[in-house]
């Protein structure tokens, strides 16, 4: 196994190696959308033909386009003119099953904010750095009264996503926004919003028209202080999301309303290691055959609900809650979009500015230890091993106790290490060296279990990790 690989394994937490031949045979054919010029809506070829032309059976190809059809990559179109046709997945499902998978997690309106806090600036940034438009049909729309200032506030953020030209910012934004929503308060203390909130949009507009970064930059740092007055905080964890258990017009198998089904049994009160039934147990109480009721279980292993264990007192068993599903949907969606691994790579380091500062402020003693520790270790090496980098890249990010922002840049991180054909497997220590410092400076100066040196860190952090995102060696 090569540094991409071992990379791509570490940042999605998937063996490929030991995977099952349909999601093996999944990968494949997702690299061979990424690499084809083939445009959504076109066909690759007949359920017999991709048999040939992979060297695999039937029933492996229709498990793996199952998969493929629930990442949203493409759809199986019968007939005799029919044939695995490529789909690109919608904006608004997966960001709903992403924040679907953080409700479950529990996340906190903190992590929320933590999240939005390094997304937003993003968005205002890139909308006004980007290629000369027309003002016109671009400009984001006054606020209304009777939407609400929380929905104006989201509708700013999902208006700037989509004029900043990066492909994956809209899907996060959309996650964020879902989330965000969930934490709701009570009305704001702020009776005059929507006067500040005409100001505001008006102050976007001039900055985004005349290109004024900085001027952009600051009414996204003020839009941040001011959603917290639309939020409460909540130490209680959220409740499970619901799934519509009964059919919908869309269901174009059987298998699929089985498995949003035993999904929807399993989301509020499944538990690590609860059995869910034998194979025969589940065929009975679902009124459907074996074949249908594998086709539905490999949904659910692909969101990572379930796995199957054989053996007497053994069947379908609820898993440990991981990101891996989350992470294959924002891979499709990003193969779909034909984005740029650099250009991935880039925005994986915009959104990690303040994660430095978040994890040695966050950190206890023993664990500034072991950062140090793995610190002196890769400034030992020159060059440095990309793998043993990331090793501490991922224990900062740990740290940080943003899990948000932790999966979005998994996401970025395996997108990159799958698609980018020339990464450097050693990297000069040189060009490491500020992120180094960066750290040390942060383990120096700040003190355990306080938060006065925070404001300081997150912009030297921000410095330092927008000045690499640059500069960076591939």
């Amino acid at each position: 196994m090569n540094t991409a690989e071992k990379i791509y394994s570490a940042s999605t937490s998937e063996d490929a190696g030991t995977a099952r031949l349909a999601e093996r045979l999944a990968r494949r054919i997702e690299d061979d959308i990424a690499s084809s010029p083939l445009p959504v809506g076109g066909v690759m070829g007949s359920l017999r033909g991709l048999c040939e032309h992979y060297a695999v059976g039937r029933a492996a190809m229709r498990e793996a386009v199952a998969l493929l059809e629930r990442r949203g990559l493409g759809r199986l179109r019968p007939g005799p003119s029919g044939g695995f046709m490529v789909a690109q997945p919608d904006v608004g499902r997966i960001g709903l099953e992403l924040a679907n998978y953080f409700q479950l997690a529990g996340v906190t309106c903190e992590q929320v904010l933590d999240a939005r806090e390094a997304v937003d600036p993003l968005l205002a940034t890139l909308a006004a750095s980007t290629a000369d438009r027309s003002d016109h049909g671009m400009r984001l729309d006054a606020p209304d009264e009777r939407e609400g200032g929380l929905a104006w506030h989201l509708r700013v953020r999902s208006h700037l996503a989509a004029m900043s030209g990066d492909p994956v910012l809209p899907l996060f934004v959309q996650c964020l926004n879902e989330l965000t929503i969930l934490f709701t308060g009570v009305e704001s203390h702020d009776c005059d919003w929507l006067g500040q909130a005409k100001q505001q949009a008006e102050a976007i507009n001039q900055a985004v028209a005349h290109r004024n970064v900085a001027a952009a930059q600051q009414e996204a740092d003020t839009l941040h202080r001011r959603l917290g007055d639309w939020l409460a905080a909540r130490d209680a964890p959220l409740s499970p999301p619901t799934i519509e258990a009964s059919r919908q017009d869309a269901d174009r198998t059987l298998a699929l309303l089985v498995a949003r089904r035993l999904a929807a049994e399993i989301l509020p009160s499944g538990n690590a290691g609860q059995r869910l039934g034998s194979e025969w147990d589940l065929c009975e109480r679902f009124s459907v055959s074996r074949v249908t009721l594998r086709q539905a279980i490999r949904q659910l292993q692909d969101s990572g609900l379930v796995e199957c264990r054989r053996g007497r007192g053994n069947g379908l068993i609820v898993r440990d809650l991981r990101g891996t599903g989350s992470i294959r949907l924002v891979l499709a969606f990003l193969i779909s979009r034909q984005v740029d691994p650099q250009t991935a790579g880039t925005t994986l380091f915009q959104l990690n500015r303040f994660v430095p500062a978040l994890a040695v402020s966050r950190a206890s003693a023993a664990e500034r230890a072991r950062l140090q520790e793995l610190l002196d270790r890769a400034q030992r090496s020159d060059p440095i091993d990309r793998y043993d980098l990331l090793a501490l890249v991922q224990y900062v990010s740990k740290l940080a106790r943003s899990p948000i922002i932790d999966l979005f840049s998994r996401c970025l991180a395996a997108y990159e290490a799958r698609f980018h054909p020339f990464l450097l497997e050693r990297l000069p220590a040189h060009k490491q060296a500020e992120y180094f410092q960066l750290l040390r400076t942060l383990l120096d100066r700040m003190p355990i279990g306080g938060d006065t040196q925070l404001d300081w860190a997150k912009a030297e952090a921000s410095r330092v990790m927008l000045s690499m995102s640059s500069t960076r060696p591939i």
